[in-house]
């Protein structure tokens, strides 16, 4: 692994995809094991698609971590009452971590709630509860962070979770994520924590591989100041890790780091 810095935020350069699987989730485990030394119970959010699915997978081999002193969330999902359960955000981190650790409690949008202005209420007081802990997340490829997305993202906004429009880039990339391309369509609406809800996490880590994600990586590198015309840019000035592989690194990054590929 090697890294550089975007900011606050350290950024480590894996060989591949599979390799930023398992060295994203070794120090997320790490930190687990950590925190747990010191308080009787975590508060995690998790992130769900494709370039989450190494560490998911990867973390839930972890050992020695007492997953019954864990509350995990999710970060975001589809809202949309007609949507087959498979196709959302809640499924695919049940199916790649949750079914295969025992967490204290686990809690997830309610894709199909009959009001979904209630059901971000429900769920930000969840949230709101006790301080997150650790935040797991990825970036899409309009630069969105959960489904905060370019232009109608308020890096002050009030609330923590809220009801947003999914952009079109972001639903042409879920369109081909293997997660929920069978499904055909991505939905109009989602639920998501907002940027101040993902900055009050006490440790924050974004794990972003694959090819398809390097014109974003490098649109990101070139931004100096955060701007909701590109949410994920806020990471200027959180304090955390950001994992990228061999495939989605911009060229600027492996340059000035000493990054030999594999």
């Amino acid at each position: 692994m090697k890294n550089v810095m975007y900011g606050k935020t350290k950024v480590v350069i894996s060989a591949d995809n599979a390799a930023l699987g398992r060295d994203s989730a070794s120090m997320v485990a790490m930190q687990m094991r950590e925190l747990l030394k010191k308080q009787n119970v975590i508060r995690m959010v998790f992130a769900a698609g494709e370039s989450q699915s190494t560490f998911l997978n990867a973390l839930a081999l972890e050992k020695n971590i007492d997953w019954q002193s864990v509350i995990c969330f999710n970060i975001d999902d589809f809202w949309d009452v007609c949507i087959t359960e498979k196709f959302t955000c809640g499924y695919q981190t049940m199916k790649e971590l949750y079914q295969k650790i025992k967490a204290k409690s686990v809690n997830i949008v309610r894709f199909n709630a009959a009001d979904p202005e209630a059901e971000c209420r429900r769920f930000e007081k969840l949230l709101r509860e006790e301080p997150v802990d650790i935040l797991c997340q990825g970036i899409g490829t309009s630069g969105h962070l959960a489904l905060n997305e370019p232009f109608d993202t308020d890096f002050n906004d009030e609330k923590w979770v809220r009801l947003v429009d999914v952009a079109e880039q972001s639903k042409k990339q879920l369109r081909e994520d293997p997660n929920f391309k069978e499904l055909g369509y991505i939905p109009e609406k989602g639920i998501t924590m907002t940027i101040p809800a993902i900055l009050s996490a006490r440790h924050c880590y974004t794990m972003v591989p694959l090819a398809l994600k390097k014109p974003v990586m490098t649109r990101l590198a070139g931004i100096t100041e955060p701007s909701n015309t590109f949410p994920s840019s806020i990471l200027l000035i959180k304090k955390g890790i950001l994992f990228v592989d061999g495939n989605s690194c911009p060229d600027c990054w492996k340059k000035h780091s000493s990054y030999k590929g594999v």
